[in-house]
């Protein structure tokens, strides 16, 4: 059962030298490691990735998961979160909704952004729940490597 204890607030912090330890330790559980890139892993692409940034997902002060999300518009006219995770011991708290949710207000603010993307790996069906929750829908189309699009209508 769950406490009345008031939820712990979801913010979205960059990751900087200060936290990029605590970033790369979170790891999703078990069964799941071979449905997300590693946080080190993914550290190193948003250094290739000119247009994102990486984010820490913080229920109160304790980083709780990883975003990494374009802050300008991709080539393709999209914005795009490229990796998401939620540390295994945190998952199931709503963190995950929370924070995707907390990117869609970030990114609808742009007066460019006319819907936001996603992709996941097909077998991934929990990725694929979640995204859905929180209005994203699929888009019919398949990254090179087979991978599902999903996308989150903005404005037309």
């Amino acid at each position: 059962m769950r406490d009345n204890m008031m939820e712990k607030q979801v913010t979205l912090q960059p990751i900087t030298q200060e936290n990029k330890s605590e970033c790369i330790l979170l790891q999703p559980k078990e069964d799941q490691l071979t449905l997300v890139a590693s946080n080190a892993d993914s550290l190193i692409h948003a250094t290739k990735e000119v247009t994102s940034r990486p984010y820490g997902i913080y229920a109160g002060n304790e980083m709780v998961g990883f975003i990494l999300f374009d802050n300008e518009i991709y080539t393709d006219g999209h914005y795009w979160i490229l990796r998401f995770m939620i540390d295994g011991k945190h998952q199931g708290q709503g963190y995950g909704k929370r924070a995707i949710q907390e990117v869609i207000h970030m990114l609808q603010e742009r007066r460019d952004c006319r819907q936001i993307r996603v992709s996941h790996i097909p077998h991934n069906v929990a990725a694929n729940a979640l995204y859905k929750r929180c209005g994203f829908q699929e888009t019919g189309e398949l990254e090179d490597n087979g991978d599902i699009i999903l996308g989150y209508q903005v404005r037309e």
